[in-house]
């Protein structure tokens, strides 16, 4: 939002010869002849008239002024063109201000996590000359996740977990000389940078679903394993997560499962539900995740049993 600029000229030349002339009984007792013909009151009209000139000019800012600024704020000599006509001249100038503010605003150093963030995901991705395009960024400040984990905390470290599209488990490693050398440029000069990839963490379920009457249990079934993907991946999570993916760092409960899986359509209610870990420990009631992991669903090593209300 811009500052509004203040109305210099605020003041009339009635108001200012009122003004004065409300003063005379103050400073001058003996002055009583305040007609238009006294000659004290004209000089106090002719003294309002300049202040009156005075005021509007001081609330005029010519083009001249505003070529000299946009040429500070660009770091080069700027000159408004002066072939055209005044109301073209007053257009030419005013977008280049807005060009000028504009440039200025957009985000470049990078400071702050959301600073890495957007720089990434915006300023990164629109680079015509871009291979290696980015999905999702989470920045980790104070951590060194090429040598250590997440909770280990690094004093003047940051690491950039990304997610590239299209997202792969089975992609990595990537090239990501390009963007380390972006984000190089950008960051602040006693920090050390580290780009990495999230580190997924394996889930399964056996769940048990009773379905009613009127449903179809293999119906049940795909919606089952499809609403399931969609909880636990890492991008396109539809209704989940505001569409964005798991978040990062964020556990697995199974308590969520349960709800999802009891609102599927043709569900009547969840019989039995575990959660395995890669170890294939099922007695769980929460996978925890560290900041610079996501979920990697195993739909070969989950099972699904289909029950009718009647067994």
């Amino acid at each position: 939002m811009s500052i509004p600029l203040p109305n210099l000229d605020d003041r009339t030349f009635a108001e200012l010869v009122e003004e004065a002339i409300s003063q005379i009984p103050q400073e001058y007792p003996e002055w009583t002849d305040h007609n238009p013909t006294d000659t004290g009151i004209i000089l106090i009209e002719l003294l309002a008239w300049l202040t009156d000139m005075t005021l509007y000019r001081v609330n005029q800012i010519p083009d001249e002024n505003y070529a000299s600024f946009i040429s500070l704020l660009q770091g080069t000599k700027w000159d408004a063109p002066t072939n055209t006509s005044a109301r073209n001249r007053q257009k030419y100038v005013q977008s280049e201000i807005e060009e000028t503010l504009s440039d200025l605003r957009r985000r470049y150093r990078a400071v702050t996590a959301e600073d890495y963030e957007q720089l990434i995901l915006n300023d990164w991705n629109e680079l015509p000359e871009c291979d290696l395009k980015i999905a999702r960024v989470k920045c980790l400040p104070q951590r060194n996740l090429s040598e250590s984990d997440a909770n280990t905390f690094v004093t003047g470290n940051v690491s950039l977990v990304i997610v590239p599209e299209p997202t792969d488990l089975e992609d990595f490693p990537i090239d990501t000389t390009e963007l380390f050398d972006f984000i190089e440029q950008r960051k602040i000069l006693t920090t050390f940078q580290h780009i990495v990839t999230p580190e997924y963490i394996y889930v399964a379920i056996d769940a048990g679903l009773v379905v009613e009457d009127s449903a179809r249990s293999q119906e049940v079934l795909r919606n089952a394993v499809e609403e399931l993907r969609r909880f636990f991946s890492p991008l396109e999570s539809g209704k989940y997560w505001e569409g964005k993916g798991w978040p990062f760092g964020q556990s697995v409960y199974l308590s969520e499962l349960y709800k999802v899986l009891h609102n599927l359509e043709g569900v009547d209610y969840v019989k039995e539900l575990t959660l395995k870990d890669e170890k294939n420990n099922s007695n769980l009631e929460e996978i925890s995740l560290a900041d610079n992991q996501l979920v990697n669903f195993n739909l070969l090593n989950s099972t699904f049993t289909i029950y009718n209300t009647s067994s």
